[in-house]
């Protein structure tokens, strides 16, 4: 083992910067303040401003189960992933899962809805037996309401509330972002951004966007590029975008998304049992196995692999040999 190795590591792991802490591929550059791979890191670690790990913040493990189970060491939080499921492949309960389990590791979460309104969004939380009341309180939550002022009355809408209903809506109030044009995308990225500054969600947490299919397919690339870029590549802020199957998606769309994430419903398995299917088409940057994996949806568990080692009790980092 060279001088400037780890003695900690296993084999012959190079010793790692201690500024970017990513390997050192050559001699580092050695000071009294530790071990650097260049000048820039060199002189940002002497001023004090060393960088924390990236380890902990450029990937993590989601929590939902069979997405985990075919991501072994975590999906990328530069991603912006599509969700591509027709209907019945509970699309809407992995979305709504992805939030309460960056809620359940006590980080921030933003939701994008452009086909429900936001009380219907929480009761789909209460529903499956998870409370994000104290989510709402500890100001960890935000909604960016893309629906209601599509609504051609709404006033109608409000007084109709049950009182649960209208109870959730007055705890949810100041969590509610409203977008007043929710047919053009600038007001969109901007209520977007400014929820996302109010969260201070930069390398933390995550943001789901109910559908993409809301977009015209010009507003639909447009908004996918702008998000991708100030959200996921500015901030470390993954966001995954559902969307209805509809043949290959489209190449122009595929080609600008980090990630899809494929569901379907699998007759061919049975023929007297309709099983519902993942698989990772596609998720740049991160391995991923080339396999699909059969799932279920159960309340307060979530989505459910069946026949796979329960992903949430795999670090990040694990390899696939491990699981």
């Amino acid at each position: 083992m060279s001088s400037h190795q780890r003695s900690d590591r296993p084999g012959d792991y190079p010793l790692e910067c201690d500024h970017c802490h990513y390997p050192i591929p050559g001699e580092p550059k050695e000071t009294d303040d530790g071990y650097f791979c260049s000048t820039a890191c060199r002189d940002a670690g002497t001023d004090d401003a060393t960088m924390a790990d990236p380890s902990a913040y450029k990937r993590i493990a989601t929590g939902v189960e069979p997405l985990d189970s075919l991501v072994p060491n975590g999906v990328p939080t530069d991603s912006f992933i599509s969700l591509v499921g027709e209907a019945g492949t509970r699309r809407t309960e992995l979305l709504t899962e992805l939030v309460w389990r960056a809620v359940e590791r006590g980080e921030p979460a933003a939701i994008v809805t452009a086909t429900t309104p936001p009380t219907a969004i929480l009761e789909r939380f209460f529903e499956t037996g998870w409370n994000v009341l104290p989510a709402l309180e500890d100001d960890r939550l935000r909604i960016i309401d893309c629906f209601t002022h599509r609504l051609t009355d709404r006033e109608t809408f409000l007084e109709r509330r049950s009182t649960w209903i209208e109870f959730v809506g007055k705890t949810a109030v100041d969590s509610i972002v409203a977008i007043e044009e929710p047919t053009d995308i600038e007001p969109i990225l901007s209520g977007l951004n400014e929820a996302l500054d109010d969260l201070e969600m930069t390398e933390t947490g995550l943001v789901t966007i109910d559908s993409l299919d809301e977009f015209e397919d010009h507003h639909r690339h447009a908004f996918v590029t702008e998000t991708r870029a100030a959200v996921c590549k500015a901030r470390y802020v993954p966001i995954v975008a559902g969307t209805v199957a509809k043949g290959d998606w489209g190449p122009g769309d595929a080609s600008i998304v980090d990630g899809i994430v494929d569901l379907r419903l699998a007759d061919h398995l049975e023929s007297d049992v309709r099983h519902r299917q993942l698989g990772v088409r596609k998720l740049t940057g991160a391995q991923h196995l080339p396999q699909w994996i059969t799932y279920e949806y159960e309340p307060v568990r979530g989505l459910v692999a069946h026949g796979a080692a329960d992903a949430r009790d795999v670090p990040v980092g694990s390899s696939s040999a491990e699981l």
